[in-house]
């Protein structure tokens, strides 16, 4: 005779043994998007970044200067500031009073600074982009010797030095510098221009860059004119076009060229208008100052 708990079992093994009415339904596999490896990253916007691991060649001058004549090219230009010191701040004639987020106008344009680092910094350029500080064609970074400007992927590269010590740390730089990144090389401080030519070389070569690096024909000249007029929150647009001073914005005048040239592709840089070429220069006079 047969006990209560066999009857049980019974009835489950026969039900488990009768064909279903509605066999299951097998649900696909779906595909995850997989990470975008590091070295193939791309900014939300085109960015410029102007990294050196050494101090004092003129990084905040150089990207300070190239934001400006964007906004003279009349762009919105984002200026991300990652130097804790925020001298692009004072550079652009901004005061300690002002707003941490500040925005200047330069002719028909405008610049943007905000001071971000780190995972700030990389959220704004790679993931949920700069819409919270306004709308932007552009992104320069400036940053100082200690972050790892070098190290961003998918942006115009432009690699300061003003010597053997400047040399070797950019080699440093360049050999972690990713493959999808554009790379310029900038002499600070006049030498022979086939010298230059031979130190770009010798740069491209020990830095191990499997892809081309171009390098501003000329080396851009410090002058004592620029320097001030930078401490005075002076756009060095508005200076005399004479002199070093001359040479030294014609090199950045072709930097801001080649940054054009990833933003507007199909157009010219326009020229700089009345408002940015405001000092007076005189032919025979200003050429030999």
């Amino acid at each position: 005779m047969s006990s209560t708990n066999d009857r049980h079992m019974t009835r489950t093994n026969a039900g488990l043994s009768r064909p279903s009415a509605t066999p299951p339904r097998a649900v696909p596999t779906l595909t995850v998007q997989a990470e975008v490896a590091h070295d193939a990253a791309v900014p939300r916007l085109p960015t410029t970044v102007v990294s050196s691991w050494k101090g004092g060649v003129w990084k905040t001058a150089i990207s300070a200067s190239i934001a400006e004549r964007l906004a003279f090219a009349g762009l919105d230009v984002l200026y991300l500031v990652t130097d804790d010191q925020l001298d692009a701040r004072r550079r652009l004639g901004i005061s300690e009073s002002d707003p941490d987020v500040a925005r200047v106008q330069r002719g028909p344009g405008s610049i943007t600074v905000v001071g971000l680092a780190g995972a700030h910094a990389v959220d704004v350029l790679y993931r949920s982009g700069p819409g919270r500080f306004g709308r932007f064609d552009a992104v320069v970074v400036d940053t100082p010797p200690v972050k790892k400007g070098g190290c961003l992927p998918g942006v115009l590269l432009i690699a300061p030095t003003d010597g053997d010590d400047a040399s070797a740390n950019l080699i440093r730089m360049l050999r972690a510098t990713p493959a999808n990144t554009e790379i310029v090389l900038v002499r600070i401080d006049a030498v022979p221009k086939r010298e230059w030519a031979q130190d770009a070389a010798v740069i491209h070569d020990a830095s191990n860059q499997a892809g081309p690096l171009a390098y501003l024909s000329d080396p851009l000249p410090r002058t004592d004119e620029v320097r001030e007029a930078l401490n005075r929150g002076q756009s060095v647009w508005t200076l005399a076009r004479r002199g070093a001073t001359r040479e030294f914005l014609q090199g950045l005048e072709s930097l801001a060229g080649v940054v054009w040239a990833r933003i507007r592709p199909d157009t010219a840089l326009p020229p700089l208008g009345a408002n940015a070429a405001a000092a007076v220069h005189i032919r025979g006079w200003d050429d030999d100052a």
